[in-house]
C-alpha cells in the first residue's frame, strides 16, 4: 500500500482524527482497538474511534507499524521510549 498512489485513487478524501490514548481488547474472533484523546483536564479519555480487525489483520497491522518507525528512526532519528 503506497500513501502518495492511494491518494490519487481515492475519490474522496479520508478524515483524520487525533488520538494519543489507545485501549485494546481481543475476542475469540476479533481485535477492538479503540482511539481516542486524553486531557490534563478530565478524568476520563474521550474515546471516538474503534476499529475492527481480525487476528491476522492485526498481526500484518503490527508488522506495517514496525515498518514505519523503522523508517521514521532512519530518517528522524530515535524516538524517546515511553516512560512507565
Amino acid at each position: 500500500m503506497d500513501p502518495e498512489t492511494d491518494d490519487v485513487k481515492r475519490k474522496e478524501p479520508v478524515e483524520g482524527r487525533c488520538a494519543n490514548h489507545f485501549e485494546l481488547a481481543f475476542t475469540e474472533s476479533e481485535f477492538l482497538l479503540d482511539f481516542g484523546q486524553l486531557y490534563d483536564d478530565r478524568d476520563k479519555p474521550l474515546l471516538h474511534t474503534r476499529i475492527i480487525v481480525t487476528p491476522r489483520s492485526v498481526k500484518t497491522l503490527v508488522h506495517m507499524l514496525q515498518d514505519m518507525v523503522e523508517k521514521y528512526e532512519k530518517t528522524m532519528g530515535l524516538i524517546p521510549e515511553r516512560k512507565s
